[in-house]
């Protein structure tokens, strides 16, 4: 899939191999999105990049002894 390209939320809970209300949750979480009139979007890099520093935040939070991991 192309970095700069738009997804629906079906094609998100594809690519991240999650269920829709997974999808629901990360959003709460702060889920990069992309509002176009009433669709909701998801751009590809942003997802990755917010998925990175997820990663980051994590495994500084295990170092420190915080364990994290049941929030995603």
């Amino acid at each position: 899939m192309k970095e700069d390209s738009l997804m629906t939320i079906p094609e998100l809970m594809k690519f991240l191999q999650v269920k829709r209300n997974t999808i629901y949750t990360l959003r709460r979480m702060g889920l990069p999105t992309v509002k176009i009139g009433r669709s909701v979007r998801f751009k590809t890099d942003s997802i990755l990049k917010w998925l990175g520093d997820r990663e980051h935040s994590e495994r500084s939070a295990t170092a420190y002894g915080h364990d994290s991991s049941h929030l995603l």
